[in-house]
């Protein structure tokens, strides 16, 4: 059983926003049951929503123009063992790193990470470093994605 929770040191394709899935917005019924807030969930979810985007179960793939669905970009280094954190392991991430709206820069984190758990129909979480807290957006804005992996 994994027992270490890592996150990677830099964003992933450091400086490139992407979309939750923009297609999504408004189209997620199953958002209580495809992914959970649960620490330990964020590989599962990340499985499920590849899987979700692969098919276009919520819409068209990268269906925003300006920036990719993440779910697509991923894939490669999902295939590597990595994954989109659950709303509950940022959590953990933030408390147990020690991070803060004074230190989230110096430790090199984006104001805003995708998590890979839905909200409601139209809604993500994000770990929102420049506030401090778990926050939602609606899926067709745009965020960094930061990884993370277990052993």
């Amino acid at each position: 059983e994994d027992r270490f929770y890592v996150m990677a040191l830099e964003d992933f394709n450091t400086g490139t926003r992407y979309c939750w899935y923009d297609a999504a917005y408004g189209n997620m019924d199953d958002y209580a049951t495809a992914t959970s807030l649960d620490f330990g969930t964020g590989k599962a979810n990340t499985e499920a929503m590849i899987a979700k985007w692969n098919s276009s179960a919520y819409g068209a793939q990268n269906d925003n123009g300006t920036y990719l669905d993440m779910w697509g970009a991923i894939q490669d280094k999902v295939a590597e063992g990595w994954f989109v954190p659950s709303r509950g392991e940022w959590g953990a991430f933030g408390d147990n790193l020690g991070i803060t709206t004074d230190n989230y820069l110096n430790c090199g984190l984006s104001g805003w990470c995708w998590s890979s758990s839905q909200r409601d129909t139209d809604y993500a979480w994000d770990a929102y470093f420049g506030n401090g807290y778990m926050y939602d957006n609606t899926v067709d804005f745009n965020h960094s994605v930061r990884l993370s992996a277990t052993f």
